[in-house]
């Protein structure tokens, strides 16, 4: 039984177990392609599949962290693929490199959640600064008129959301995250308008503490 586009519930010999897929990261409920991921992970929905497990059994929330195999496929990378979903803390997964095979994939063909957006502002709002160590980033509109950015989103690798607001022609803001939200080792930056399309990226690979 498919929760939503990253979490399912399994059922081995009647016991019940809720699994989060591993590596991916799929839209919250009510932002766009939320009901797309749903869909495409209900094809399995009253099915026979086959789950593995990695070196972390489960995440603090109790739930399994799984792979995801259906008719020899893994889920969990189709649904990078069909660029429903973003990869999610990859580096000790066993099946990162076909994680990431899959997200560029989406990514080089703009499909999905990595769709460039054709807004006006598209062109005019960009990234000038991402501080991850003093938790804030600079965002400017270089346009000769003012962006109504009401809608506009944006967030890190994980699900921390930043909402946007008007920015006039020229002005540079500056946003603090108030509490850690940029990972030191390496985090992504995706802006994004009110139809989820994708206005920025920008990814950095921060310094490992011993």
């Amino acid at each position: 039984r498919v929760i939503d586009g990253d979490t399912l519930v399994y059922r081995i010999e009647d016991i019940s177990q809720t699994a989060r897929l591993l590596g991916i990261n799929t839209p919250e409920k009510k932002m766009p392609y939320y009901q797309e991921a749903n869909d495409f992970l209900r094809q399995i929905e009253n099915k026979t599949v086959e789950v593995l497990r990695d070196k972390e059994d489960e995440d603090k929330y109790g739930r399994k962290l799984r792979y995801v195999f259906y008719e020899n496929e893994l889920l969990n990378a189709e649904i990078l693929q069909e660029g429903l979903a973003t990869s999610f803390m990859l580096e000790s997964l066993k099946y990162k490199d076909k994680f990431r095979d899959a997200e560029d994939y989406a990514k080089n063909r703009g499909i999905g959640l990595w769709e460039k957006s054709m807004e006006r502002c598209a062109k005019c709002i960009g990234l000038v600064e991402l501080n991850y160590s003093a938790e804030f980033f600079i965002i400017n509109n270089n346009c000769n008129f003012d962006c109504d950015l009401n809608g506009w989103i944006i967030k890190d690798d994980a699900n921390h959301f930043f909402k946007l607001e008007k920015l006039d022609a020229g002005e540079e803001r500056t946003y603090d995250s108030k509490i850690k939200v940029w990972n030191d080792e390496g985090d992504r930056f995706f802006m994004r308008d009110e139809e989820g399309k994708l206005v920025v990226f920008y990814e950095y690979k921060g310094v490992k503490i011993l």
